[in-house]
């Protein structure tokens, strides 16, 4: 039954995901220049802007949970399979939220000459921030995946009955 609250979390899940992968996941400002960080890359923020250093396969994560959660949508006459794709997602999100707050600013734009010694900042012009729009697909998941096995449990309860 595709309408049940598994279901709707998934969709949650979905809209959250596909939303941040197209909006700007922060600013980095330096001496020289102001600088936006997407899904894909990093670039001089004026029109037509050089990138700098390409992010693409967060962008490609993200895509990536995008299908991985509509896919579970429709999962729904296979408890299990749609409990393992739940799990995946868990933990490719866990991976790109890792990625973004801490090894991208840490580590990664801090070899990049051009933004060497500047800090990220998690938001731009007053959007949505993108990190809490990241993040709340994790709790949508976990409770997913819990009424994934709550259901499994009561259809074999109730095949141990017959």
């Amino acid at each position: 039954m595709i309408q049940r609250i598994q279901s709707v979390l998934f969709l949650i899940a979905v809209i959250c995901f596909a939303v941040a992968c197209f909006m700007p996941v922060g600013t980095i400002t330096t001496h020289d220049a102001y600088y936006i960080v997407t899904s894909w890359a990093l670039k001089e923020n004026v029109p037509g802007g050089t990138i700098v250093y390409p992010t693409y396969f967060i962008g490609l994560m993200q895509i990536i949970l995008i299908f991985i959660s509509f896919i579970a949508i429709f999962l729904y006459k296979n408890r299990p399979m749609q409990s393992k794709f739940c799990i995946a997602a868990i933990v490719i999100n866990f991976v790109l939220l890792l990625l973004m707050l801490y090894v991208y600013p840490e580590i990664v734009f801090s070899k990049i000459w051009q933004v060497a010694g500047a800090e990220l900042l998690y938001h731009s012009d007053g959007h949505f921030p993108w990190a809490i729009l990241s993040i709340i697909p994790l709790p949508c998941l976990y409770f997913a995946n819990k009424y994934i096995i709550k259901d499994e449990k009561k259809v074999r309860a109730a095949d141990r009955l017959r």
